[in-house]
């Protein structure tokens, strides 16, 4: 073959590879093209099928659900209306320091529908925790305090009127005697600290502890789910001399001079005198305006400071409260005693992994909590589901108890979305201001309705002082408020199921609190 054939040949080649590449290419781009277009009338058709699905539903959710469907319109139109009212996330610390002249205002959505109301749904959301940074303005007033007089009124050495000892606990519904609410109130109302009765009525049976028949005794009423106090127990009686200031604040600083592990606690404020158990995470301040409370960075000494102060100048009701709390748990009663926090060590009682007479069933046994108040902090009303014990190991608060069967009066939330599900956001102490056109209080219509059915839940008042111990039955409502600076701490023994006949039990709270949107 000649030299210039070859040469042909081989530079053809390329040509023929060349042409076969192109369309190669060409055919690519076409079937992406192709592709492409599929995927658009794909993604068309799926975007009217949603729309179409969704436009049954709203249909088909109007026809047979319009309750459910105007819930949702009336939540939408007050969470516009909130928002236009500038009840944001970035307004709260403003709106909470202008609470600070005038009594706090609760949203409406705060509390749960009357009875006669249609259920609402609650869709809302907020941060993992709301913080704040406290307020010092106190700090040079408590200064230049020259001496330290304590409380005006000390609830641990005011005057008592005790009921007659019955050994044999009646279970006809005449114990506890209960009355209405409001009257309660009217009788001492939550805010007069430093006026209360000359003589302070006690309705609750009071057993001496080192007395073999009246612990006796007291084990029946425990039985029967009534509720009762102890009193002159011994380790109650010198945590309360061994818990100065200074021993508390050196556990939970770690400083102590033994080897006791150190122990963890929290401190919250308040725009007033009142908190509230909440869900920070459900809880949308675009929805239901500020928040109950804040979480501070504050170490106990400087709670205590302000505690000691707040007695002092007989803080008032309206102007910044502090709270303090702790926690033990569970698991700690297992390990050895040289493992133990401070309050193990000091309430073994309460720790115990045997049985005793306050902690009576250990492997239900949830752990302790301690709270430590200050003059006027008022704790929402609320309930255990475990067989509460509570001691105090100094100062004084009250106690508001109702039975299992009044919850349907207390306005407790049942919306399982609710940030206060299972909770009550009423200030009790408001039921008083019912009738007086001269308030300066801000209620909505909500608020007041269920102050008034409030009033009427049964109910009675009892002064727990240091020294004592007082035994709330399962699924009893409390309602707390700090009479002054104090310190107590619970444990919880399992849950008794049925309750007592004449005041209810778990039956009666699940179907108050059953979820209803």
């Amino acid at each position: 073959m000649p030299a210039s054939e070859v040469v042909r040949r081989k530079t053809a080649r390329p040509s023929s590879r060349s042409a076969k590449s192109k369309v190669r290419t060409r055919t690519k781009k076409k079937n992406n093209g192709e592709l492409r277009g599929l995927s658009i009338v794909c993604f068309v058709v799926f975007g009217v099928v949603l729309l179409a699905l969704r436009v049954f539903i709203l249909n088909n959710h109007s026809e047979h659900h319009g309750k459910d469907y105007e819930r949702y319109v009336r939540a939408k139109t007050l969470r516009d209306a909130l928002r236009l009212r500038g009840g944001n996330r970035q307004n709260q610390s403003q709106q909470q320091s202008m609470a600070e002249n005038e009594s706090r205002y609760f949203d409406p959505r705060q509390f749960p529908p009357l009875p006669s109301d249609p259920l609402e749904r609650y869709d809302g959301y907020g941060p993992r925790r709301f913080r704040g940074m406290g307020d010092d303005e106190w700090v040079a007033d408590a200064g230049s305090t020259q001496s330290i007089h304590g409380p005006k009124v000390d609830y641990t050495k005011h005057k008592y009127s005790y009921p007659e000892k019955m050994f044999e606990p009646p279970n006809d519904g005449s114990y506890p005697p209960l009355v209405d609410m409001s009257k309660i109130f009217e009788f001492w109302g939550q805010d007069d600290l430093d006026s209360p009765p000359d003589i302070i009525p006690e309705v609750l049976q009071h057993f001496d502890y080192q007395n073999p028949r009246e612990v006796a005794a007291a084990e029946k009423y425990r039985d029967l789910e009534l509720p009762f106090k102890v009193y002159n127990v011994p380790e109650v009686k010198n945590a309360g001399i061994k818990w100065t200031d200074e021993y508390v604040a050196a556990n939970f600083n770690n400083e102590n001079d033994d080897d006791t592990p150190g122990s963890i606690g929290t401190a919250q404020q308040s725009v007033d005198s009142f908190f509230a158990f909440y869900y920070p995470e459900r809880w949308d301040v675009d929805l239901l305006g500020p928040s109950p409370s804040l979480d501070i960075e504050w170490t106990f000494d400087k709670w205590a400071r302000h505690a000691v102060y707040a007695d002092e100048v007989s803080l008032k009701s309206n102007e910044k409260h502090y709270y303090f709390q702790s926690g033990v748990p569970r698991e700690e009663r297992l390990q050895k005693r040289k493992h133990w926090s401070f309050v193990s060590r000091d309430l073994p009682s309460f720790s115990s992994p045997d049985p005793t007479f306050f902690g009576f069933n250990p492997p239900a046994q949830k752990g302790i909590q301690c709270r430590f108040g200050e003059r006027g902090v008022t704790a929402a009303t609320h309930y255990d589901g475990g067989r509460n014990m509570i001691a105090m190991m100094t100062g004084a608060k009250r106690y508001i108890l109702s039975p299992p069967n009044a919850c349907k009066k207390l306005g407790i939330v049942s919306a399982r979305r609710h940030p206060s599900f299972r909770h009550s956001m009423l200030n009790f102490g408001r039921v008083t201001l019912l009738d007086k056109k001269d308030t300066a209080v801000k209620m909505s219509d909500r608020e007041k309705e269920w102050l008034r059915i409030a009033g009427s839940a049964q109910t009675l008042s009892t002064v727990l002082k240091a020294g004592e111990v007082l035994y709330v039955p399962s699924h009893w409502f409390h309602y707390i408020v700090s009479l002054q600076k104090s310190a107590q701490c619970n444990t919880r023994s399992g849950i008794h199921e049925d309750g007592n006949p004449n005041f209810g039990g778990m039956r009666d709270v699940r179907m108050c609190t059953a979820d209803d949107g």
